[in-house]
Protein backbone atom coordinates (compact mmCIF):
# COMPACT_ATOMS: atom_id res chain seq x y z
CA UNK A 1 0.00 0.00 0.00
CA UNK A 2 1.50 3.28 -1.07
CA UNK A 3 2.13 5.75 1.74
CA UNK A 4 0.44 8.70 0.02
CA UNK A 5 -2.78 6.78 -0.66
CA UNK A 6 -2.77 5.42 2.88
CA UNK A 7 -2.18 8.82 4.48
CA UNK A 8 -4.80 10.55 2.33
CA UNK A 9 -7.44 7.96 3.20
CA UNK A 10 -6.71 8.17 6.94
CA UNK A 11 -6.85 11.97 6.89
CA UNK A 12 -10.26 11.89 5.20
CA UNK A 13 -11.92 9.06 7.17
CA UNK A 14 -15.02 9.89 9.24
CA UNK A 15 -15.69 6.76 11.32
CA UNK A 16 -13.87 3.87 12.98
CA UNK A 17 -14.89 0.31 13.81
CA UNK A 18 -13.07 -2.76 15.10
CA UNK A 19 -11.81 -6.00 13.58
CA UNK A 20 -10.62 -7.46 16.88
CA UNK A 21 -12.93 -10.49 16.79
CA UNK A 22 -15.10 -12.38 14.27
CA UNK A 23 -18.16 -10.55 15.63
CA UNK A 24 -16.48 -7.19 15.12
CA UNK A 25 -15.53 -8.18 11.59
CA UNK A 26 -19.01 -9.32 10.55
CA UNK A 27 -21.24 -6.82 12.38
CA UNK A 28 -21.02 -3.06 12.45
CA UNK A 29 -22.77 -2.73 15.79
CA UNK A 30 -21.70 -5.95 17.53
CA UNK A 31 -23.22 -6.66 20.92
CA UNK A 32 -19.82 -7.41 22.36
CA UNK A 33 -17.75 -5.70 25.06
CA UNK A 34 -13.95 -5.54 24.67
CA UNK A 35 -12.43 -5.68 28.13
CA UNK A 36 -8.84 -4.99 29.13
CA UNK A 37 -8.08 -6.40 32.56
CA UNK A 38 -4.87 -5.09 34.10
CA UNK A 39 -4.71 -7.97 36.52
CA UNK A 40 -1.65 -6.87 38.46
CA UNK A 41 1.50 -4.74 38.48
CA UNK A 42 3.86 -7.53 39.52
CA UNK A 43 6.43 -8.22 36.80
CA UNK A 44 9.71 -10.11 36.53
CA UNK A 45 11.12 -7.59 34.02
CA UNK A 46 12.08 -3.95 34.56
CA UNK A 47 12.16 -2.34 31.11
CA UNK A 48 13.37 1.26 31.08
CA UNK A 49 10.43 2.47 28.97
CA UNK A 50 7.73 0.76 31.04
CA UNK A 51 6.24 3.24 33.55
CA UNK A 52 6.06 2.51 37.27
CA UNK A 53 2.25 2.52 37.19
CA UNK A 54 2.39 -0.52 34.90
CA UNK A 55 4.92 -2.71 36.67
CA UNK A 56 6.87 -3.36 39.86
CA UNK A 57 8.16 -6.36 41.82
CA UNK A 58 6.22 -5.90 45.06
CA UNK A 59 2.52 -5.16 44.45
CA UNK A 60 0.12 -7.79 45.84
CA UNK A 61 -1.73 -10.17 43.53
CA UNK A 62 -5.50 -9.88 43.21
CA UNK A 63 -7.13 -12.54 45.38
CA UNK A 64 -8.44 -15.52 43.47
CA UNK A 65 -11.91 -15.22 45.01
CA UNK A 66 -12.15 -11.55 43.93
CA UNK A 67 -11.11 -12.42 40.40
CA UNK A 68 -13.67 -15.25 40.23
CA UNK A 69 -16.46 -13.01 41.61
CA UNK A 70 -15.69 -10.31 39.04
CA UNK A 71 -15.78 -12.84 36.20
CA UNK A 72 -19.15 -14.09 37.46
CA UNK A 73 -20.51 -10.52 37.66
CA UNK A 74 -19.31 -9.83 34.13
CA UNK A 75 -21.02 -12.98 32.85
CA UNK A 76 -24.25 -12.00 34.62
CA UNK A 77 -24.24 -8.53 33.04
CA UNK A 78 -23.49 -9.91 29.57
CA UNK A 79 -26.39 -12.38 29.79
CA UNK A 80 -28.80 -9.70 31.09
CA UNK A 81 -27.87 -7.34 28.24
CA UNK A 82 -27.85 -10.06 25.60
CA UNK A 83 -24.19 -9.29 24.97
CA UNK A 84 -20.96 -11.25 24.75
CA UNK A 85 -17.47 -10.22 25.80
CA UNK A 86 -13.85 -10.59 24.77
CA UNK A 87 -11.25 -10.07 27.44
CA UNK A 88 -7.56 -9.24 27.23
CA UNK A 89 -5.51 -9.83 30.38
CA UNK A 90 -2.36 -7.81 30.82
CA UNK A 91 -0.02 -6.52 33.51
CA UNK A 92 2.73 -6.49 34.80
CA UNK A 93 3.26 -10.07 33.81
CA UNK A 94 -0.02 -12.03 34.22
CA UNK A 95 1.67 -15.42 34.45
CA UNK A 96 3.47 -14.52 37.71
CA UNK A 97 0.08 -14.67 39.49
CA UNK A 98 0.10 -17.96 41.45
CA UNK A 99 -3.56 -18.72 40.53
CA UNK A 100 -3.46 -17.50 36.95
CA UNK A 101 -4.19 -20.86 35.34
CA UNK A 102 -7.23 -21.32 37.59
CA UNK A 103 -8.49 -17.86 36.62
CA UNK A 104 -8.08 -18.72 32.92
CA UNK A 105 -9.88 -22.01 33.43
CA UNK A 106 -12.82 -20.24 35.12
CA UNK A 107 -13.05 -17.70 32.29
CA UNK A 108 -13.01 -20.44 29.68
CA UNK A 109 -16.22 -21.89 31.14
CA UNK A 110 -18.27 -18.71 30.61
CA UNK A 111 -20.88 -18.94 27.86
CA UNK A 112 -20.69 -15.25 27.00
CA UNK A 113 -16.93 -15.32 26.42
CA UNK A 114 -16.02 -15.14 22.73
CA UNK A 115 -12.28 -14.44 22.94
CA UNK A 116 -9.65 -14.72 25.69
CA UNK A 117 -6.36 -12.90 25.12
CA UNK A 118 -3.27 -12.82 27.31
CA UNK A 119 -0.42 -10.34 26.86
CA UNK A 120 2.90 -11.64 28.17
CA UNK A 121 6.61 -10.78 28.05
CA UNK A 122 7.59 -14.25 26.82
CA UNK A 123 9.51 -15.19 29.97
CA UNK A 124 7.30 -18.14 30.94
CA UNK A 125 8.37 -21.69 30.12
CA UNK A 126 7.19 -23.15 26.83
CA UNK A 127 5.38 -25.87 28.77
CA UNK A 128 3.30 -23.34 30.71
CA UNK A 129 2.43 -21.42 27.55
CA UNK A 130 1.32 -24.66 25.87
CA UNK A 131 -0.84 -25.44 28.91
CA UNK A 132 -2.45 -21.99 28.71
CA UNK A 133 -3.50 -22.66 25.11
CA UNK A 134 -6.14 -25.03 26.52
CA UNK A 135 -7.99 -21.95 27.77
CA UNK A 136 -6.98 -18.91 25.73
CA UNK A 137 -7.69 -18.06 22.08
CA UNK A 138 -4.97 -15.43 21.56
CA UNK A 139 -1.47 -15.03 22.98
CA UNK A 140 0.37 -11.75 22.43
CA UNK A 141 4.07 -11.85 23.25
CA UNK A 142 5.92 -8.57 23.66
CA UNK A 143 9.56 -9.07 22.73
CA UNK A 144 11.73 -6.78 24.87
CA UNK A 145 15.26 -6.32 23.58
CA UNK A 146 16.69 -4.88 26.80
CA UNK A 147 16.99 -8.45 28.06
CA UNK A 148 20.32 -10.21 27.46
CA UNK A 149 20.90 -11.97 24.13
CA UNK A 150 20.40 -15.43 25.60
CA UNK A 151 16.99 -14.49 27.01
CA UNK A 152 15.90 -12.82 23.77
CA UNK A 153 17.01 -15.82 21.68
CA UNK A 154 15.19 -18.21 24.00
CA UNK A 155 12.02 -16.13 23.75
CA UNK A 156 12.22 -16.14 19.94
CA UNK A 157 12.56 -19.94 20.01
CA UNK A 158 9.39 -20.17 22.11
CA UNK A 159 7.53 -17.83 19.76
CA UNK A 160 8.44 -19.95 16.74
CA UNK A 161 7.50 -23.19 18.55
CA UNK A 162 4.12 -21.81 19.65
CA UNK A 163 3.40 -20.52 16.14
CA UNK A 164 4.06 -23.95 14.65
CA UNK A 165 1.63 -25.59 17.10
CA UNK A 166 -1.30 -23.72 15.48
CA UNK A 167 -3.40 -24.16 18.64
CA UNK A 168 -4.18 -20.46 19.12
CA UNK A 169 -3.61 -17.08 17.49
CA UNK A 170 0.01 -16.17 18.32
CA UNK A 171 1.26 -12.67 17.57
CA UNK A 172 4.26 -10.60 18.61
CA UNK A 173 4.78 -6.99 19.57
CA UNK A 174 8.38 -6.41 18.50
CA UNK A 175 9.49 -3.50 20.68
CA UNK A 176 11.76 -1.24 18.63
CA UNK A 177 14.45 -0.39 21.14
CA UNK A 178 16.72 2.52 20.11
CA UNK A 179 20.18 1.50 18.87
CA UNK A 180 19.02 -2.04 18.08
CA UNK A 181 18.12 -1.73 14.39
CA UNK A 182 20.62 -4.38 13.25
CA UNK A 183 19.25 -6.84 15.79
CA UNK A 184 15.66 -6.02 14.86
CA UNK A 185 16.31 -6.70 11.17
CA UNK A 186 17.72 -10.14 12.05
CA UNK A 187 14.67 -10.93 14.19
CA UNK A 188 12.32 -9.79 11.42
CA UNK A 189 14.02 -12.20 9.04
CA UNK A 190 13.54 -15.10 11.50
CA UNK A 191 9.87 -14.20 11.96
CA UNK A 192 9.25 -13.94 8.23
CA UNK A 193 10.93 -17.30 7.59
CA UNK A 194 8.75 -18.97 10.24
CA UNK A 195 5.51 -17.14 9.33
CA UNK A 196 5.28 -15.46 12.73
CA UNK A 197 2.66 -12.71 12.92
CA UNK A 198 4.21 -9.55 14.30
CA UNK A 199 4.11 -5.78 14.29
CA UNK A 200 6.79 -3.24 15.06
CA UNK A 201 5.99 -1.22 18.17
CA UNK A 202 7.32 2.33 18.35
CA UNK A 203 8.12 2.85 22.02
CA UNK A 204 6.79 5.92 23.80
CA UNK A 205 9.86 7.45 25.51
CA UNK A 206 9.89 7.28 29.34
CA UNK A 207 8.81 10.37 31.26
CA UNK A 208 9.82 9.30 34.76
CA UNK A 209 13.14 9.67 36.56
CA UNK A 210 14.40 6.09 36.95
CA UNK A 211 16.35 7.13 40.05
CA UNK A 212 13.03 7.70 41.84
CA UNK A 213 11.78 4.15 41.32
CA UNK A 214 10.62 2.44 44.50
CA UNK A 215 12.58 -0.64 45.48
CA UNK A 216 11.16 -3.89 46.81
CA UNK A 217 11.04 -3.87 50.62
CA UNK A 218 10.67 -0.10 51.01
CA UNK A 219 7.32 -0.49 52.77
CA UNK A 220 6.70 3.16 53.59
CA UNK A 221 7.27 4.38 50.04
CA UNK A 222 5.17 1.53 48.66
CA UNK A 223 2.19 2.39 50.86
CA UNK A 224 2.50 6.10 50.10
CA UNK A 225 2.69 5.43 46.36
CA UNK A 226 -0.38 3.19 46.47
CA UNK A 227 -2.39 5.91 48.22
CA UNK A 228 -1.65 8.33 45.37
CA UNK A 229 -1.55 5.67 42.65
CA UNK A 230 -4.51 6.79 40.57
CA UNK A 231 -3.58 10.47 40.46
CA UNK A 232 0.07 9.64 39.75
CA UNK A 233 -0.95 7.37 36.89
CA UNK A 234 -3.23 10.01 35.36
CA UNK A 235 -0.44 12.60 35.67
CA UNK A 236 2.12 10.34 34.00
CA UNK A 237 -0.31 9.32 31.24
CA UNK A 238 -0.87 13.01 30.53
CA UNK A 239 2.88 13.52 30.26
CA UNK A 240 3.09 10.57 27.84
CA UNK A 241 0.60 12.34 25.57
CA UNK A 242 2.48 15.65 25.69
CA UNK A 243 4.92 16.54 22.89
CA UNK A 244 4.99 12.89 21.86
CA UNK A 245 6.29 13.50 18.33
CA UNK A 246 9.12 15.69 19.62
CA UNK A 247 10.06 13.16 22.28
CA UNK A 248 10.12 10.38 19.67
CA UNK A 249 12.53 12.46 17.61
CA UNK A 250 14.79 12.82 20.65
CA UNK A 251 14.49 9.14 21.60
CA UNK A 252 15.17 7.63 18.15
CA UNK A 253 17.59 8.45 15.36
CA UNK A 254 16.21 9.67 12.02
CA UNK A 255 17.18 6.33 10.48
CA UNK A 256 15.22 4.41 13.12
CA UNK A 257 12.10 6.56 12.77
CA UNK A 258 12.25 6.26 9.00
CA UNK A 259 12.60 2.49 9.24
CA UNK A 260 9.54 2.22 11.52
CA UNK A 261 7.43 4.50 9.33
CA UNK A 262 8.35 2.87 6.02
CA UNK A 263 8.43 -0.76 7.14
CA UNK A 264 5.94 -2.86 5.22
CA UNK A 265 4.36 -4.92 7.96
CA UNK A 266 4.71 -8.63 7.22
CA UNK A 267 2.35 -11.34 8.44
CA UNK A 268 0.44 -8.70 10.36
CA UNK A 269 -3.19 -8.90 11.37
CA UNK A 270 -5.87 -6.28 10.76
CA UNK A 271 -7.60 -4.98 13.88
CA UNK A 272 -9.14 -1.65 12.80
CA UNK A 273 -11.45 -0.48 10.01
CA UNK A 274 -11.55 3.16 8.86
CA UNK A 275 -14.63 4.41 7.04
CA UNK A 276 -15.16 7.08 4.46
CA UNK A 277 -18.73 7.65 3.31
CA UNK A 278 -18.49 5.11 0.50
CA UNK A 279 -15.23 3.23 1.16
CA UNK A 280 -13.40 1.41 3.93
CA UNK A 281 -9.79 0.52 4.63
CA UNK A 282 -8.64 -2.26 6.97
CA UNK A 283 -5.26 -2.16 8.71
CA UNK A 284 -3.35 -2.67 11.96
CA UNK A 285 -3.28 0.16 14.49
CA UNK A 286 0.54 0.00 14.47
CA UNK A 287 0.40 1.44 10.93
CA UNK A 288 -1.40 4.50 12.28
CA UNK A 289 1.07 4.95 15.13
CA UNK A 290 4.11 4.58 12.84
CA UNK A 291 2.80 7.34 10.59
CA UNK A 292 1.55 9.57 13.45
CA UNK A 293 -2.08 9.30 12.29
CA UNK A 294 -3.64 7.98 15.54
CA UNK A 295 -5.59 11.16 16.31
CA UNK A 296 -9.33 11.44 16.99
CA UNK A 297 -9.56 14.40 19.38
CA UNK A 298 -13.10 15.85 19.38
CA UNK A 299 -14.68 12.68 17.92
CA UNK A 300 -17.48 10.75 19.62
CA UNK A 301 -15.85 7.60 21.07
CA UNK A 302 -17.76 4.53 22.26
CA UNK A 303 -15.40 3.59 25.09
CA UNK A 304 -17.49 2.32 27.99
CA UNK A 305 -20.10 0.97 25.60
CA UNK A 306 -17.84 -1.18 23.45
CA UNK A 307 -15.10 -1.48 26.08
CA UNK A 308 -14.08 -1.54 29.74
CA UNK A 309 -10.74 -1.17 31.49
CA UNK A 310 -10.12 -2.73 34.91
CA UNK A 311 -7.28 -1.40 37.04
CA UNK A 312 -5.08 -3.68 39.16
CA UNK A 313 -6.97 -2.45 42.26
CA UNK A 314 -10.34 -3.29 40.72
CA UNK A 315 -11.28 0.25 39.68
CA UNK A 316 -13.24 0.24 36.41
CA UNK A 317 -12.98 2.86 33.65
CA UNK A 318 -14.54 3.18 30.22
CA UNK A 319 -11.23 2.54 28.42
CA UNK A 320 -7.48 2.25 28.84
CA UNK A 321 -7.13 6.00 28.33
CA UNK A 322 -9.09 6.39 31.62
CA UNK A 323 -11.16 9.25 30.17
CA UNK A 324 -14.58 9.89 31.70
CA UNK A 325 -15.44 9.15 35.31
CA UNK A 326 -14.76 5.97 37.25
CA UNK A 327 -17.79 3.74 36.55
CA UNK A 328 -17.37 1.17 39.31
CA UNK A 329 -15.14 -1.25 41.14
CA UNK A 330 -14.81 -5.02 41.35
CA UNK A 331 -17.10 -6.16 44.15
CA UNK A 332 -19.50 -3.19 43.89
CA UNK A 333 -22.10 -1.85 41.48
CA UNK A 334 -20.99 -0.82 37.99
CA UNK A 335 -22.64 2.18 36.30
CA UNK A 336 -22.62 0.83 32.77
CA UNK A 337 -22.34 3.78 30.30
CA UNK A 338 -25.05 4.18 27.68
CA UNK A 339 -23.65 7.06 25.57
CA UNK A 340 -20.28 7.77 23.92
CA UNK A 341 -17.96 10.57 25.08
CA UNK A 342 -16.17 13.31 23.18
CA UNK A 343 -12.48 12.38 22.99
CA UNK A 344 -10.45 15.01 24.91
CA UNK A 345 -6.91 13.77 24.17
CA UNK A 346 -4.59 14.71 21.32
CA UNK A 347 -3.20 11.26 20.59
CA UNK A 348 -4.79 7.82 21.13
CA UNK A 349 -1.82 5.68 22.16
CA UNK A 350 -3.41 2.39 23.25
CA UNK A 351 -3.93 -0.48 20.80
CA UNK A 352 -7.01 -1.50 22.80
CA UNK A 353 -8.68 1.94 22.57
CA UNK A 354 -7.87 2.76 18.95
CA UNK A 355 -10.23 0.17 17.35
CA UNK A 356 -13.20 1.21 19.54
CA UNK A 357 -16.01 2.69 17.41
CA UNK A 358 -15.68 6.41 16.75
CA UNK A 359 -17.44 8.97 14.55
CA UNK A 360 -16.24 12.41 13.52
CA UNK A 361 -19.81 13.79 13.50
CA UNK A 362 -23.19 12.31 14.42
CA UNK A 363 -24.29 12.31 10.76
CA UNK A 364 -21.77 9.49 10.14
CA UNK A 365 -23.18 7.15 12.79
CA UNK A 366 -24.88 5.10 10.07
CA UNK A 367 -21.41 3.91 9.05
CA UNK A 368 -21.01 1.96 12.30
CA UNK A 369 -24.53 0.57 12.34
CA UNK A 370 -26.16 -1.07 9.31
CA UNK A 371 -25.21 -0.27 5.74
CA UNK A 372 -23.62 -2.21 2.92
CA UNK A 373 -19.91 -1.51 2.63
CA UNK A 374 -17.48 -1.31 -0.28
CA UNK A 375 -13.82 -2.11 0.18
CA UNK A 376 -11.07 0.21 -1.00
Amino acid sequence: MQNKIFTKFVQDHVAVSSLESPLHATRKDPRIISITWFIGKRCNYDCSYCPSYTHDNFSPHIKKVEAINFINALEKYALEQNKTFKISITGGEPFVHPDFMSILQHLKQKKSLTQLVVVTNGSVSLEKYVQSLNYITNLTISLHLEQNNKTVDRTIEKIVALTKLKKAWINVNLMVLPKSLTKIKKIIKIFQQNKVKFVLIKIDPPVENVLNKIKKGDTQKILKAEEKYLQNKLDIKTKYHTNLEQRHEEYYTKEELQFIENFEQQNQWKNIKLHQEDKIMEMNTSDLVAKKLNKWQGWQCYIGIDSLYIQHDGTIFRGNCMQGNIIGKIGSNINWPKTPIKCPIEVCVCNADMPIRKVKESKYEYLIHNKKENNV
